[in-house]
C-alpha cells in the first residue's frame, strides 16, 4: 500500500505540476483517485486509484482536499486527486434588470431623458441588482448550502432536479431577475460559503 502524508500541490495552479500532469497523461502513468465532496475533509482515509493502487492517506489534520491535487508523483506515476462531478444548482443573476424595455436598436421605448437621468438609471440599476443579490443569498443561506460564486452565477448543490422548483418558488417574486437550472458539475465551495457538517 502507498501511503500519502502530504500533498504536493495542485495541477490547476502550479505550472510545474501541470506540466508534470501533461507528461503523465502522455506517458499513460497518470492514475486518479475519485472522491466525493463528503470526503474532501478528511485526513484518514483509504482509496483505490482507477489504476488499482492501494492508496492510504494520512494527511495533517485541517487538509481540504481540491480537485486536481497531487497525492504522489515519482518517476513511474502520478497520482491526482479528482472530485466526483455532483448536481447543482446555477442560479444566475439577470445583469439587464432594467434593459428589459429595450426596442433592440439600445434605445428604450418608454424612456427619452438627457444624460442626468441615464446616469440616476444607472444607479437605481445597481441598487435593485445588490438587493436582488441579498434576497437571493438570504433565500439560500437559511437552507444552509455550501455556495461557490462565479460572475453573477451562485452555484449551490441540490439532491434532485426537482429542487430547481422549489426555488423558484421561494424565489416567485425575483422570476423576472433570475435564472436557475441544474447542471452536473465539479463543485467546490468558496472558502467561507463552506457549511460544514461536523
Amino acid at each position: 500500500m502507498l501511503t500519502v502524508t502530504t500533498i504536493l500541490g495542485n495541477i490547476k495552479n502550479n505550472p510545474d505540476l501541470n506540466q508534470k500532469y501533461k507528461e503523465s497523461l502522455n506517458k499513460n502513468s497518470l492514475e486518479t483517485i475519485t472522491i466525493q465532496r463528503s470526503e474532501t475533509e478528511k485526513v484518514r482515509m483509504r482509496k483505490v486509484s482507477d489504476k488499482k493502487t492501494d492508496v492510504g492517506f494520512i494527511l495533517p489534520s485541517r487538509t481540504h482536499l481540491r480537485d486536481g491535487d497531487v497525492a504522489f508523483l515519482d518517476d513511474t506515476k502520478m497520482i491526482i486527486i479528482k472530485l466526483s462531478p455532483e448536481l447543482v444548482a446555477v442560479l444566475n443573476i439577470k445583469k439587464n434588470i432594467h434593459h428589459h424595455r429595450d426596442d433592440g436598436d439600445g434605445s428604450k421605448s418608454d424612456h427619452n431623458h438627457d444624460h442626468h437621468d441615464h446616469n440616476h438609471d444607472h444607479h437605481d440599476h445597481n441598487h435593485e441588482f445588490t438587493n436582488v443579490a441579498i434576497k437571493v443569498g438570504h433565500t439560500i443561506g437559511n437552507l444552509h448550502r455550501p455556495l461557490k460564486i462565479s460572475g453573477s452565477d451562485i452555484i449551490f448543490p441540490i439532491q434532485t432536479p426537482d429542487e430547481i422548483n422549489l426555488f423558484l418558488r421561494l424565489l416567485s417574486g425575483l422570476k423576472d431577475y433570475v435564472d436557475i437550472r441544474a447542471e452536473t458539475l465539479i463543485f467546490e465551495p468558496d472558502q467561507g460559503f463552506d457549511i460544514h457538517a461536523h
